[in-house]
């Protein structure tokens, strides 16, 4: 699937749909702040306050890739429910607040 093929699909009618209805089985809940927070519990592991929520979903993640399978494009067990950060981490996306601050324009610091 090429990209335009791939920004058509995401702008159709069909996905619009299935997103909402993906959302809502997960009850807008983060699939994988869940699956953390269950690991660390199962385990008793400590976690940051910080770590101990549920972040709200509001992306869908194709599990299998959307250009290598387009035949699994709107397949529920293929659609998960993710917060932004997860999302960016599952595509390997560095989040925001890991970035690296700009140069200073000088090196004087007052």
């Amino acid at each position: 699937m090429t990209d335009t093929e791939a920004k058509k699909f995401y702008d159709s009618k069909a996905w619009q749909t299935k997103r909402i209805e993906i959302l809502k089985r997960d009850r807008f809940e983060c699939q994988d702040c869940r699956a953390r927070i269950q690991k660390a519990v199962a385990e008793g592991k400590w976690l940051p306050e910080k770590e101990k929520k549920i972040a709200r979903a509001n992306q869908v993640h194709h599990i299998q890739e959307l250009k290598e399978h387009p035949e699994l494009a709107l397949d529920n067990d293929n659609l998960i429910s993710l917060c932004v950060r997860c999302h960016n981490i599952r595509h390997g996306r560095v989040p925001h607040k890991f970035k690296r601050k700009k140069k200073l324009a000088s090196r004087e610091r007052w």
